[in-house]
Formats: C-alpha cells, sequence, structure tokens
C-alpha cells in the first residue's frame, strides 16, 4: 500500500496482517474515491472513521486537507496508525474512542467524514444521526460510507445519494446533506420590509426559503403577481441561492405538497393578524398536512404595511420608502409610471 498522489506520494503505508477483521480501503478503491473527492480535498477537515492503517486521512493531507481526525479503536490499528504517521505533517489528531465518542466530541464543520466500518457492522444508521443533530458536516460536505457490495444500506434520514461507486468487493455510497426548505408565504402587494424581516428568521431555521406570492381573493390586489415577485426577488437579492422566489396561483398546501415542502413560514404583527394565522395554519396542515410556523414581527417592521404602501400608491403619492427594502424602489416607481402610462 502507497500513497498515491501529493505531497507523500509513494510514501509506503504498512497494512494489517492476520485479522479480517481490519479491512484497508484498496489502492483502486482510495483512488477511485479521491477522485470523486476532487475539488474537496484541498484546504479541507477531514474525518478518517475507523481509520486502520490510517491510509485514507494520509492520503487526504497529502492531497492538501489542512487537518484529519483519525479514530479506531483496535490496539493493532493504534499501533500501525502511529508508525504510518511518522513524518507526516499538519494538524492531526488521533483518538481510541468509540466512533460515536469521537463524532460527539469533534468541534466544528468537517467537509468530508470516511466511514470504513468492519463489513458485518452497519453503522450508517449511528453515523448519520449525530452527523445531523451535531450538524458536522460544511454545507456541501461529504459523508462518505465503505460496505460491502452485496449489501445496500439504507440512504439514512436527512441525507440524499450524491454518487454511488463500486471498487470490487467494496462499494462506496456519498452521502450529501438534504437541504431544508420552507415556504414563506403571503400575497406580497408589495413585498415589503416585514416580509424581508420573517423571511430572514426563517433562513436561521432552514437551509432554504421559498417565498411564494400567493392569490388572497380576500384582497384587491394593485400588483400582480408578477409584479410582486419582481419586486421580492429585489428585496432579497442579497441573500443569493438561500433564497427562491415563485407565484401561486392555487392553494398554497397544494403547492407545498406537491413539492415536499412541509413547512411554512408566516409573520404576524397583532392578536388580530395571529388569530388569522392560526386559522389559516390549521386549514393548510388539514388539507396538506403542512405545518406553519408563526414569526413575530421585530420592533422596527411592527408598524410596516403593505396596504398602507398600496393605499399611498393609489392614491399617486410617493411610495413609503420606510417600509420597501431599497433594493426594490426603483422598480416599484417603474411599475406604478407603467400602470400610470396604460391608464393615460
Amino acid at each position: 500500500m502507497r500513497i498515491i498522489t501529493g505531497k507523500y506520494r509513494g510514501k509506503r503505508i504498512i497494512p494489517p496482517e492476520g485479522n479480517d477483521e481490519i479491512r484497508p480501503t484498496s489502492d483502486m478503491a482510495r483512488e477511485g474515491i479521491f477522485n470523486v473527492l476532487q475539488g474537496y480535498t484541498q484546504g479541507s477537515r477531514f474525518i478518517d472513521l475507523f481509520a486502520g492503517s490510517g491510509a485514507m486521512g494520509i492520503e487526504a493531507l497529502s492531497r492538501g486537507a489542512d487537518e484529519v481526525l483519525f479514530c479506531d479503536t483496535g490496539r493493532q490499528s493504534m499501533q500501525l496508525l502511529k508508525k504510518n504517521l511518522q513524518g507526516i505533517e499538519g494538524k492531526i489528531t488521533v483518538t481510541s474512542r468509540d466512533f460515536r465518542d469521537a463524532l460527539r466530541s469533534a468541534k466544528g464543520k468537517w467537509d468530508c467524514i470516511f466511514c470504513d466500518p468492519p463489513y458485518k457492522c452497519d453503522y450508517i444508521a449511528d453515523i448519520a444521526a449525530i452527523v445531523k443533530e451535531r450538524e458536522l458536516l460544511a454545507e456541501d460536505g461529504l459523508l462518505i460510507y465503505e460496505h460491502e457490495n452485496n449489501v445496500k444500506p439504507d440512504v439514512p434520514a436527512g441525507f440524499s445519494v450524491y454518487k454511488s461507486k463500486r471498487y470490487g468487493r467494496a462499494c462506496v455510497e456519498f452521502y450529501k446533506r438534504e437541504k431544508s426548505v420552507c415556504a414563506v408565504t403571503g400575497s406580497f402587494d408589495p413585498f415589503t420590509k416585514g416580509h424581508r424581516f420573517v423571511v430572514e428568521k426563517a433562513l436561521t431555521m432552514f437551509d432554504t426559503a421559498v417565498v411564494l406570492a400567493a392569490v388572497n381573493p380576500d384582497k384587491k390586489r394593485l400588483f400582480t403577481l408578477e409584479e410582486s415577485l419582481e419586486i421580492a426577488r429585489a428585496s432579497l437579492a442579497d441573500l443569493g441561492d438561500r433564497v427562491q422566489a415563485d407565484v401561486c396561483n392555487g392553494m398554497v398546501a397544494d403547492y407545498c405538497k406537491e413539492r415536499g415542502i412541509k413547512v411554512i413560514v408566516r409573520g404576524y404583527r397583532n392578536a388580530r393578524d395571529f388569530g388569522y394565522e392560526k386559522e389559516m395554519s390549521e386549514y393548510n396542515f388539514g388539507r396538506g398536512g403542512v405545518v406553519t410556523m408563526l414569526v413575530e414581527a421585530g420592533n422596527e417592521t411592527r408598524d410596516v404595511s403593505a396596504t398602507r404602501v398600496r393605499e399611498t400608491l393609489r392614491e399617486g403619492d410617493s411610495p413609503l420608502y420606510d417600509d420597501i427594502c431599497e433594493s426594490a424602489r426603483d422598480i416599484v416607481e417603474k411599475i406604478m409610471k407603467n400602470k400610470t402610462d396604460e391608464e393615460n
């Protein structure tokens, strides 16, 4: 066994001997795995769980990883690991703790967590549960699980399969954390700073928020759904791809159910709003099993009112700039000018 490429290319790795329980990842599999990990290794934080000889973690260091945590409980493995790490530089931690304890004590975010337990052991559910609970994976990090190719492990809860590779007797699953998504719904006629406050709160709880401009039959719209969407996108542009925007011409619960969105986040300013939102949340849950989370307005947005903005605009006055996001003001004025021109 030798390191394949990088700083320590050609370095000999002492393999375990005479123990079927300790089964090092073959050179072929190791090369294949790191081919998948191109773009992940340089500057990464890497965990080599069930490290054995340490070949995977050392390969990661050779390819530019900043930090590697090696974990194994076997006496022979720990002896081999210490020998193989001689002459290896970098931020290295070696622990002989149980893999569960090692994961629970790991600090911060990790780019790659490689797991190669004995083939007779099925630990992926335990590993994934701890990784998810402690939020150990970086945003686009990978949980990598090697197992025997005649076994197909269940995809762990909260993860999706990124890639699956077979290398002889071994099969390797590459899992990514399944991103949590919510919908922030409203008529958004127009989108205001109060609406943005709710979106920002939603992003503290979810990876992605879908801002959904929907029809409210009880309200006469000033802006079309498409115009509202344009204003919302301008108001949220600085939040990047964590925010998506769309229109809903039908029932919000149906839209969410069709797309697998299980949570709606809504805002309220007072007791009257709260009562209305509770009724709507019960309806959406009954229709599509969609849960509603309610966010109370902050002090700075409690008096923000889309109704007041509409009334001001209908009267031909300047829009209430304090209620509209600065990045959307030009768009609001352009849309209103077009409406005026069409009327004349």
